[in-house]
């Protein structure tokens, strides 16, 4: 079983809003204070309010400035900058993992949209310390929550309307936003702005499409409220916090279990920095990882580099991908995996010696096995077998296994 997170804009999403409502459907305050504390010192005095929007209660962020907040607030900065002030920062890992992504994906869509180096992306309107409370406040909180999945519904966004940035007036949907909600759901509704690039960031980098949500037990419902009030819908977000059970399916089907697949394009790294990439996920958790040839544009010979991972892995393995290769971007797609039942049991063979087997069961009845081939090579080496016919001993010794008793669970 694993935690998880619906994530509902019923009126739109920002960061401050996801964060009041993780608080509010039960995130401890004390941790989320003290990784904003640990990025931003003195910056901000936090306080979570309750507010009616259109009829519904609901947490509202209020913001005040902090004692070592400095006069007149910090000027925009480079989207590096506060990259590098969440790396420097005394966070537990899993915190700065989801704080890091987040802002990665931010400095990567305003890379596109302005046709510039992620390094060189000056955020403007999102490059000051609210940008970075909200996305570690929302980190820390689902950290907090154990939460391993986010699944995100239909979204929001204004088909018209503008919005003023540094850049002068740009029409709605922002171009950014955009570009961060690649891949979700949306629905177009009013003339003014349903959900902002934070909040897009946020949902790229963290959560997935929840088109297919999984069953789950509700433990906790949040709601958390934007600072407007508009008269045509509730300005809330609602998270609904729970426990997902794997599906068995029917009886006598094997089970099965939500994983995550990563992958990126490669055309510009060495293949020994391939190879070497490869091995960083498996050693990072994956529970596999792969290449496949592909031709790019322009007839490019490239390769896909791909891994297989727990949901709750997948922010940790992106930032493998950013940092072993050169890509900008990581796609992230849930999968289900139907899996036997797998046990490591070790045998005896008939002309001496044991090897460990992995053996696949549905039920009681052997459908699938594979011995250890190093084991097999080295027992073979030892006695003066060859590989196949102690291969071949391993494999007839384990389909003779109907009793789990003595076998030792991997």
């Amino acid at each position: 079983m694993s935690r998880v997170v619906l994530v509902d804009p019923i009126g739109g999403a920002a960061g401050d809003m996801l964060l009041a409502a993780l608080l509010d459907a039960g995130a401890p305050e004390g941790p989320v204070r003290e990784a904003v504390e640990a990025v931003l010192p003195g910056r901000f005095l936090i306080v979570a309010e309750e507010v009616d929007r259109r009829g519904l209660r609901a947490r509202h962020l209020r913001v005040e400035e902090g004692p070592e907040a400095p006069p007149g607030g910090l000027s925009p900065r480079p989207a590096a900058e506060l990259i590098e002030t969440v790396r420097r920062a005394e966070l537990p890992a899993g915190v700065r993992e989801r704080a890091l992504a987040v802002l990665g994906r931010l400095a990567e869509a305003e890379a596109r949209v302005h046709g510039v180096p992620p390094d060189d992306v000056h955020l403007h309107e999102l490059g000051d310390d609210d940008t970075l409370l909200d996305v570690v406040g929302v980190a820390a909180a689902l950290e907090a929550l154990g939460v391993e999945r986010v699944l995100v519904g239909e979204i929001p966004l204004a088909p018209r309307g503008t919005i003023r940035t540094a850049h002068g007036e740009i029409p709605l949907p922002g171009p950014a936003t955009l570009e961060l909600l690649r891949g979700f759901a949306v629905r177009w509704e009013g003339e003014h702005e349903r959900v902002t690039p934070t909040a897009a960031a946020i949902v790229a980098a963290l959560g997935e499409p929840g088109a297919a949500l999984p069953p789950i037990t509700i433990e906790a419902v949040g709601y958390g409220a934007g600072t407007a009030d508009p008269p045509d819908v509730p300005n809330v977000v609602r998270v609904l916090l729970g426990v997902a059970a794997e599906s068995h399916g029917p009886p006598g089907r094997p089970p099965e279990r939500s994983l995550v697949v990563l992958e990126a394009n490669l055309d510009d790294l060495a293949p020994e920095l391939v190879a070497d990439a490869q091995q960083a996920l498996l050693e990072a958790g994956a529970l596999d990882a792969w290449t496949v040839p592909i031709q790019m544009k322009k007839g490019r010979a490239a390769v896909t580099l791909a891994a297989l991972c727990e949901p709750e892995l997948r922010v940790a393995l992106t930032q493998v991908f950013f940092e072993a290769t050169s890509t900008f971007g990581v796609r992230a797609t849930a999968v289900r995996r139907t899996e036997l039942d797998r046990r490591t049991v070790r045998v005896e063979l008939p002309g001496g010696g044991t090897v460990r087997v992995k053996v696949g069961f549905q039920g009681d009845r052997v459908t699938s096995v594979k011995p250890e081939h190093d084991e097999v090579a080295a027992l073979a080496a030892r006695t003066g077998r060859p590989v196949r016919v102690v291969h071949e001993e391993a494999v007839a010794a384990a389909l003779t296994l109907r009793d789990a008793g003595a076998e030792e669970r991997r």
